[in-house]
């Protein structure tokens, strides 16, 4: 099975991020300016069953499944090199999608990058 709202080149979106982060009450200024610094350097690209990813000079690339998905969005299994298997929870809005980072309830958002 494949989704293929998935398929393509997809950037953190920077700015939508850090907007949801601003709300944030539980986390310190400190604390956001460093998250800060995170976002927005992260690119991926779906194909039917391969994750190639680049964060700054970082590429990898990690085979995933997609095992369930409806209107809203999908379920992905994949494994990568540093974690090994994972399950990621992909929530669409039209041209973009946020996962959750881990338990900490922070939504991360990436865009399509329009053309790729």
């Amino acid at each position: 099975m494949y989704d293929p709202r998935l398929i393509g080149t997809w950037r953190s979106d920077k700015r939508k991020t850090l907007v949801e982060i601003a709300t944030r009450r539980d986390l310190s200024s400190v604390k956001k300016k460093k998250l800060a610094d995170l976002f927005g350097k992260l690119k991926l690209r779906y194909t039917r069953t391969r994750c190639y990813s680049r964060f700054e000079t970082y590429k990898s690339v990690s085979k995933y499944e997609v095992v369930a998905k409806d209107d809203y969005g999908v379920v992905i299994v994949g494994v990568t090199p540093e974690v090994g298997k994972q399950i990621w929870h992909i929530h669409f809005e039209r041209n973009r999608y946020w996962i959750y980072l881990g338990s900490s309830g922070i939504r991360e958002f990436f865009r399509r990058v329009p053309g790729k």
